[in-house]
């Protein structure tokens, strides 16, 4: 039971890894006209966020987490390959005016097993580590993003820089 809690774990992580590529990513799957199907994804994101209350999550059956997040990744699939196929990893995109129903629900599907793993542990979510790493994160999905100001990019280079080496200094010397 214990060897499927930490698959299950895994595979969400795993799942969540996957999701951030694809923020990071230009290809015509963020385009307005662009309709996919992710009824299985919005399904996990509907079924996590009923198990979170407050900053504790209810564990999920490791079993049925894990069917759900080989089911996303089949309905990802598609998108990869339209990715590839454009060749649009690492590339920057505009800004849209608003953003399609398909990037909301991998954008809120990503934060909801943020928000699920940290409420499975709430006791190191106060950490600062824990929490400079989530700032890390936001900061990697906002490099997606193609802006006029040239001082942009620069700008978030260093912030990132910084908040990793913040991140060594609180992992060597914690005060406790």
């Amino acid at each position: 039971m214990y060897d499927l809690e930490v698959r299950a774990k895994s595979e969400l992580r795993d799942l969540r890894d996957c999701i951030e590529r694809i923020l990071l990513a230009n290809g015509p799957v963020f385009e307005p006209e662009q309709k996919l199907q992710l009824r299985v994804c919005n399904g996990l994101l509907h079924l996590l966020s009923t198990t979170i209350i407050a900053s504790r999550s209810i564990r999920l059956q490791p079993a049925s987490a894990v069917r759900w997040v080989e089911l996303c990744r089949l309905e990802l699939i598609v998108v990869e390959r339209a990715i590839d196929q454009v060749d649009g990893w690492n590339k920057r995109r505009l800004i849209p005016s608003e953003f399609g129903e398909d990037e909301i629900i991998l954008r809120a599907l990503y934060d909801q097993i943020d928000r699920y793993l940290e409420g499975l542990e709430p006791e190191y979510v106060a950490l600062p580590v824990h929490q400079l790493r989530r700032a890390v994160r936001d900061v990697r999905l906002m490099q997606v993003w193609d802006v006029i100001d040239a001082e942009y990019q620069p700008k978030l280079r260093l912030a990132l820089r910084h908040l990793e080496s913040a991140i060594a200094g609180a992992e060597c010397a914690p005060r406790n």
